[in-house]
């Protein structure tokens, strides 16, 4: 290691020269150190010997936890304040010792332990009390929680529009912001950000094909590609999860039973129409958060908050909607992050052309395409300047379907 002994905050003779292997420890990323730092092959610990055992000094690891460790926790008597008359720290109930960092807010998995590493690590780290950095603040990731919840809040109940440079605190009263929340531009800066950097952007390749049903009518059949399609302007005129009244969007899944839960209230006579997009196509997968990064990952550490957030921000694309009750009030907050994803995010310089995301009926693969009426091939439609299609139905079939049993016929 590059630092002095006596810079040095950790406890060498806690490790008492002590090697430790990589197979001692369930983290990926402490166990990729161990093997950068390796210089034996042979562990204490678990007895492990051998030309591919890759072992390296306690201390050595215990001091790459320690910077790692820094980054959300801290030195309680350093953080938390004293009380002016008794002298003693305040706020005891927030810390904790190095064991309990170890093992109950870390939770670090020693899958060979018999307890001697654990107690080893402690006796290495520094010998003090913890609480968690900024202890007297709002941790970050209830900071972004809060503004999250502040935003759904505003977007509901106080106004459905706001100018991202001028925040109006007026109509933002009695909210709980929480000390170093984001204001909303910010917060969904972090969001786009994260979403690219975390593989949930990408692009859906030409040919990609999707399911769209719609019920169909006393005495009607053979809906064309088009009738198929998003609807025109005047007939979008219901608010769904990712698109307000008047704004058609394309609906579909990737199957047809999936396709069928998402639009059928009653049994009844359903068309379905397959569609393929004819180029590639960039969308947003919501469908699953990204797993939290580890403390010890020393590139994406400083993700976790936002990680942990994302959780429970793609919660709110799969909760169910009651569309008896306030449905476009409701859908309000991820029709607004459509939106910023489809107006104001790049991926590769390329657009956001589409949502996937888990259907609330079934589980499924469903997904909302920003495409219009005149987005989809139709060879019987007059041709339009203004747009290029890039959907086209490949195939068609009429379907009966019972909503109560699940069971799909033709015809």
């Amino acid at each position: 290691m590059s630092i002095m002994m006596d810079e040095r905050r950790i406890r060498p003779e806690g490790a008492d020269g002590r090697r430790v292997c990589s197979n001692c420890f369930a983290d990926p990323h402490l166990k990729q150190e161990i093997e950068r730092q390796a210089d034996s092959h042979a562990c204490d610990y678990c007895g492990a010997k051998g030309e591919a055992v890759r072992a390296a000094p306690l201390e050595d690891v215990a001091e790459y936890m320690l910077m790692q460790i820094d980054t959300e926790y801290a030195s309680a008597d350093q953080s938390l304040p004293n009380d002016p008359e008794t002298k003693d720290r305040m706020f005891p109930e927030d810390e904790f010792d190095t064991a309990e960092l170890l093992e109950n807010h870390i939770e670090l998995e020693l899958p060979n332990d018999d307890g001697a590493l654990m107690s080893h690590l402690a006796e290495t780290l520094p010998e003090q009390d913890w609480c968690l950095l900024n202890p007297l603040g709002t941790p970050e990731g209830e900071a972004i929680g809060n503004s999250w919840a502040a935003f759904k809040q505003v977007i509901k109940h106080r106004r459905r529009f706001f100018f991202l440079a001028q925040p109006d605190r007026a109509l933002e009263r009695d909210l709980a912001w929480g000390e170093a929340a984001y204001e909303i531009p910010e917060l969904l800066e972090r969001i786009a950000k994260f979403a690219k950097t975390h593989g949930m952007l990408t692009a859906m390749p030409a040919g990609t094909a999707w399911i769209r049903c719609q019920e169909m009518g006393e005495g009607e059949s053979t809906f064309g590609p088009r009738r198929m399609g998003p609807p025109p302007y005047g007939f979008a005129t219901l608010p769904n999860r990712m698109s307000p009244a008047g704004v058609p969007m394309f609906y579909g899944a990737e199957t047809r039973e999936t396709a069928l839960a998402e639009v059928a209230e009653e049994p009844g006579r359903f068309a379905a129409g397959r569609f393929a997009a004819q180029r590639d196509v960039i969308v947003l997968d919501v469908r699953a958060a990204p797993p939290v990064p580890s403390l010890f990952d020393s590139e994406h550490a400083r993700d976790r908050s936002i990680a942990m957030f994302m959780h429970s921000f793609i919660a709110d694309f799969q909760a169910p909607i009651d569309r008896k009750r306030l449905p476009h009030v409701d859908y309000l907050p991820t029709q607004i992050i459509t939106e910023y994803f489809r107006t104001m995010v790049l991926f590769d310089d390329a657009p956001i052309e589409g949502v996937i995301y888990a259907s609330t009926k079934d589980g499924g693969n469903a997904v909302v395409l920003f495409a219009e009426n005149e987005d989809v091939v139709d060879d019987d439609a007059e041709a339009d300047d203004l747009h290029d299609p890039w959907l086209a139905m490949t195939a068609y079939e009429e379907l009966t379907f019972d909503t109560k049993t699940g069971a799909i016929a033709q015809g």
